[in-house]
């Protein structure tokens, strides 16, 4: 394993959301990455991990204590925040999973005992299923205040980053696919992405009116 390694260009977009704070909670963290780059970056005081498996928090602890971690990182063998104790003053991350799966972590965290408290923040990157996921952080008051592309290895990444404040609020269809400030920003490799988007919305029309519905206006997000 080697020191300092250099993030993948997905991970570095997750990493520039993240915003300075007490603790990162990195969900699923699998190799240990990024909790370690936070560190190193002093993002952040200390991180708990967390992955459900016991082979993939293995290999956080042993990254963490081979760069003298151990004593700022926690790692729990954990379903997603399960046994975290909450606080405003950390940034949840949960990469690289299926959107319905973070909604299911989120879903989980907002009726625990615990619950997730005001202010807290949340970066967020699916593989999938983004139109839920923005569906779920709007009806469930989790602001959305960022949104970045990312490219790595021709695959198109999204991250997301947002804060519960509790207040529900509506996006529009264009938006819960493509990203309200994907839309209002255009942020880098947004033409790519665009066209990108225009190919999968056109095959999703065949069976989905929503889609149909949304590249009759197409024009408007070129």
């Amino acid at each position: 394993m080697e020191k300092n390694e250099v993030l993948s260009p997905r991970l570095q977009t997750v990493a520039s959301l993240i915003p300075c704070c007490r603790t990162v909670v990195d969900v699923g963290s699998d190799h240990g990455k990024l909790g370690a780059w936070c560190l190193r970056e002093s993002i952040c005081q200390n991180v708990i991990a967390t992955d459900i498996h016991e082979l993939p928090a293995k290999r956080t602890s042993e990254r963490m204590m081979e760069e003298n971690f151990e004593d700022r990182s926690e790692v729990l063998v954990t379903d997603g925040l399960k046994g975290v104790s909450l606080s405003p003053d950390m940034t949840a991350v949960i990469a690289g999973m299926g959107g319905l799966e973070i909604c299911k972590i989120l879903s989980s965290a907002l009726t625990s005992d615990e619950s997730i408290p005001k202010k807290m923040a949340f970066v967020l990157q699916p593989q999938r299923s983004f139109y839920e996921v923005r569906k779920f952080l709007s009806e469930n008051g989790f602001s959305i205040q960022n949104e970045k592309i990312s490219i790595e290895k021709g695959h198109f990444y999204v991250v997301i980053f947002a804060v519960y404040n509790g207040e529900v609020y509506d996006l529009s269809d264009a938006e819960l696919f493509l990203g309200p400030l994907i839309i209002k920003n255009r942020p880098k490799y947004y033409a790519e992405y665009i066209a990108h988007e225009e190919k999968l919305m056109r095959k999703r029309a065949l069976g989905e009116e929503k889609c149909a519905e949304l590249l009759k206006n197409w024009e408007k997000y070129l």
